[in-house]
């Protein structure tokens, strides 16, 4: 394995900054209080403009996602896309976010800069008006809806995504025609990641407030469906190729995980082991070097995949299967 020359792919958690307060999020505590200790930071333009231009021309696909924050609350976004898109003009940029956030005319002049660009923004939508807010606490339908009005308006490529649940089940088929009229362009529908299908939602002070289960959303199949509006978009989202070269999907996928503190991880499931504050125990954070050794800040993106932690270290213990963390999230034997 060699994780530098492998790489085309970027996963990036642009901030540990999130408005919502989802019941299965790592962020906050059962969708209450916000992880204590959890330090609040904005990914640094200075770093996001050297690793634009480090990874210039090499990259097939950013995808704006992770575990702490919701890329939508980044101040300088839209900017920021404008910067990837100056170094990477052939690339897919794929944001993740739940969409409650700003005015419509913010996603209004996001979907102009991405407009002539592949990409896609995908939205967390799960259910019809205030149900929607069962799991995907703190923010507001209505506001979603007002804002990809817009954003689908001026020519961006949006997905309506639901995350299933027993009590939105009844919503599928209405969302999906909601999706058409509104000008997305995909509606899909995925599972959440509960454990056990069950999520307990908590107050601020710790205080149960309410259970929302996974029952028979378990068994329902899931899907992805084009809407009529991508007929007429010329900047759809391509197809990403992957290979079968490793046991670890991410390698496989030719992709790498950066955090809000920019540190490159080989994976969102290992990336949050960068945080002292997060107490799971499936990977034990002593089997990692100094502090910095994968930090943009000190290193660029290559030099920190040639260190032998990413392709001694870390490549045995994905051949060995020996990190639990692969095991239980990667079903590697």
């Amino acid at each position: 394995m060699h994780w530098g020359n492998n790489l085309k792919r970027l996963q990036v958690d642009m901030t540990s900054y999130c408005n919502a307060k989802c019941g299965a999020c790592a962020r906050n505590l059962q969708g209450g209080q916000t992880l204590p200790g959890l330090k609040l930071q904005h990914f640094s333009l200075d770093v996001w403009e050297k690793l634009a231009q480090d990874t210039a021309g090499k990259i097939n696909q950013l995808y704006l996602n992770g575990n702490w924050g919701d890329p939508g609350m980044h101040p300088h976004l839209i900017p920021m896309m404008e910067t990837w898109i100056k170094y990477h003009k052939k690339s897919d940029i794929v944001i993740c976010t739940n969409g409650s956030m700003h005015k419509p005319d913010w996603w209004g002049e996001l979907a102009m800069v991405l407009n002539g660009y592949r990409h896609r923004v995908q939205v967390s939508i799960d259910g019809i008006g205030n149900d929607h807010a069962l799991y995907r606490r703190n923010t507001d339908y209505n506001c979603i809806i007002e804002n990809f009005k817009k954003f689908n308006a001026n020519g961006g490529n949006s997905e309506w995504r639901m995350t299933l649940w027993d009590y939105n089940l009844k919503y599928i088929d209405k969302a999906k025609a909601l999706a058409t009229m509104l000008g997305f362009c995909w509606f899909s529908t995925r599972r959440n990641h509960s454990p056990n299908g069950t999520c307990m939602m908590h107050d601020d002070k710790g205080n149960y407030e309410y259970t929302i289960k996974s029952n028979e959303a378990k068994n329902v199949s899931l899907i992805t469906e084009s809407l009529p509006t991508l007929e007429y978009r010329q900047n759809a989202r391509t197809h990403q190729d992957s290979h079968n070269e490793s046991r670890c999907p991410w390698y496989n996928m030719s992709e790498v995980q950066i955090d809000p503190f920019h540190k490159v991880w080989p994976c969102c499931n290992i990336s949050i082991y960068g945080i002292p504050e997060y107490h799971e125990t499936e990977f034990d954070r002593n089997e990692l070097p100094s502090n910095d050794f994968n930090s943009l800040e000190k290193h660029s993106i290559y030099d920190i995949l040639e260190h032998h932690w990413y392709n001694n270290t870390l490549s045995n213990a994905i051949d060995n299967a020996s990190y639990e963390v692969c095991r239980n999230n990667c079903s590697l034997r």
